[in-house]
Formats: structure tokens, C-alpha cells, sequence
């Protein structure tokens, strides 16, 4: 929620409208990155969200949405630290069948259908680093690089991959494979050109707390 801002009303935005494309429905706008679109299934109702409902909307009723309509739904409680919030907050952000497609690819599922089942969560946490490498942008390879302390020249190798078995980087790997897929699923979007730094730096921030999430979970417990 740190993320989105209150209400806004952009008729440029497909979001702001309760039929969920420019000039369908009510131009209605969006608060705490509760689109008009999904405020109408919620409702029920695309006619019936109009701006007033949507600048009535409390921060507790989108914390609810979101946690039932994307974090439930991505099955995010059974991913691992730092891979549940690259899924999520993407998901919010976009959609989380695209959200998850991208997790799907990035742990070789050879029919990726945009839904978090048992296939999905065994090869999240099977997948080998040789299939995740691929995945990783030359700018990504080079933070991963960075992270494991080998030399980062955007080239994940024998000696990078070695270096992520020996650190048991599998989970770091995941983050930076979906922040890859992430990037470039941003820069396909139409309205990139208005929204595009602010889609970028969301997904800086998000690969950051990824990380926080992931030290945290692998810190020294401490001792009573």
C-alpha cells in the first residue's frame, strides 16, 4: 500500500473506468490501487462504481480486496520469502494471471495457465538455478552478480552458477528472473510512456524488499 497513492482520475488510464478499457463504463478513477474495474466485481456492478464510491473507499476495505483478490489468489503464504512479493505486488499492479504465467515460466512449466496450483509451488521450489539462469536480464545478471560477489559482467556462467549453488541462491535467483520478466512486461505496455518511471521504480523497490524479506528469513536466530 506504501506503493499507491490515494484517489486519481486519469481518463488516459484503462483502470479509472469500470468496464476496465477507456470509455467503458464510468470513469470512476482508482485509490489505493483498487481499480474501478475490480471495485465492480467486488460490487458486482460496473454502473453502480462511479467517482463518489471510489473516493469513499477506506484504506481497511483495500487492504481486504487486496489480500482476498491477489495474495489469496497467488497462493503468496506458500511461496517462499522474497518470491511471494515479487508475485504479489506485480500482481496487484497488473493482473495475477500475468503475475503468475511469469513465475510459471520462470520455473519451467511447460503450459503456463495463470493459476497457482500444486504443479507450480513443487517446481517453485524444485526448479534447478540452470533453468532459472536464462531467465535473468544482462542488468539483473549483473545485481545477482554483484550480490554473490563474482565478478559482474551480465553473463551467468559456470562460475555464477556455481557460486549461486554454493550461497544457496535458488530464491535470490527467482526474484531476479520475475523481476526481469516483470521489466520487460512493463516496457510492453501501452502506457509505459506516461507510467513507465514509476512502473520501473516500483519494481526497484520491490526487488529490494525482496531482498529485506529473504535476509530476514535466513538471519541468525537470536539467541535468548
Amino acid at each position: 500500500m506504501s506503493a499507491e497513492g490515494g484517489y486519481q482520475c486519469n481518463k488516459a488510464d484503462d483502470g479509472n473506468w469500470s468496464g476496465g478499457r477507456v470509455g467503458r463504463g464510468n470513469l470512476a478513477g482508482t485509490k489505493y490501487g483498487i481499480s474501478a474495474a475490480l471495485m465492480a466485481l467486488v460490487m458486482g456492478s460496473v454502473a453502480s462504481v462511479t467517482q463518489s464510491t471510489m473516493q469513499r473507499l477506506k484504506m481497511a476495505q483495500a487492504r481486504e480486496i487486496a489480500t482476498e483478490r491477489f495474495w489469496q489468489v497467488m497462493r503468496c503464504d506458500d511461496l517462499p520469502a522474497g518470491v511471494d512479493v515479487m508475485l504479489f505486488d506485480f500482481g496487484f499492479n497488473s493482473t495475477p494471471e500475468r503475475a503468475v504465467k511469469h513465475l510459471q515460466r520462470a520455473v519451467n512449466i511447460k503450459a503456463p495457465d495463470g493459476i497457482m496450483g500444486p504443479e507450480t509451488l513443487h517446481s517453485v521450489e524444485n526448479v534447478s538455478v540452470y533453468r532459472i539462469a536464462p531467465l535473468i536480464s544482462r542488468d539483473y545478471a549483473e545485481q545477482f552478480q554483484a550480490w554473490l560477489g563474482v565478478s559482474p559482467d551480465g553473463q551467468i556462467g559456470p562460475l555464477t552458477l556455481r557460486a549461486a549453488r554454493e550461497q544457496q541462491a535458488h530464491d535470490v535467483m527467482l526474484v531476479y528472473a520475475l523481476a526481469s520478466q516483470q521489466e520487460a512486461a512493463y516496457r510492453s505496455f501501452k502506457n509505459f510512456p506516461i507510467f513507465g518511471d514509476g512502473w520501473l521504480n516500483r519494481l526497484e523497490a520491490r526487488v529490494a524488499i525482496a531482498h529485506q524479506f529473504i535476509a530476514a528469513r535466513d538471519a541468525p536466530a537470536a539467541v535468548a
